[in-house]
């Protein structure tokens, strides 16, 4: 699973989508239309973090790395720099902040609704 991913996390979608196939005929047609696209997305979502998410932490965690000059795992990194950033501390480095938030943005699209992205970033 994905660190960098935010929740669900995939045993949540995975849970969702099988009470689903488990128990999704037991509703209306509207009700079952909603609860087969719904489990559609999240298994795209699953799909994409099981492909995509390893890589994804990798990078972050290079450029949290790169950023603080630090080495320590990616949630300990991610929690630094949302601390340093709520309180101030990366004021003096805001476009060098500004980019590597966006870039951390871009990674988690990627993974839960990739065609929001710009085409540039969808690779």
């Amino acid at each position: 699973m994905s660190v960098l991913q935010d929740r669900p996390a995939l045993p949540n979608i995975l849970a969702t989508v099988r009470d689903f196939l488990e128990h999704g005929t037991d509703t209306s047609p509207a009700q079952l239309r909603f609860r087969a696209q719904v489990s559609a997305f999240l298994l795209g979502v699953v799909e994409r973090e099981v492909a995509l998410g390893p890589e994804l932490d990798r990078q972050a965690s290079k450029e949290l790395a790169a950023f603080f000059d630090k080495v320590a795992s990616l949630d300990e990194m991610i929690d630094m720099f949302c601390r340093a950033a709520r309180t101030g501390e990366l004021d003096a480095r805001f476009d060098a902040a500004l980019e590597l938030a966006l870039a951390l943005t871009i990674a988690k699209v990627r993974i839960v609704k990739p065609e929001h992205l710009a085409p540039q970033h969808r690779t």
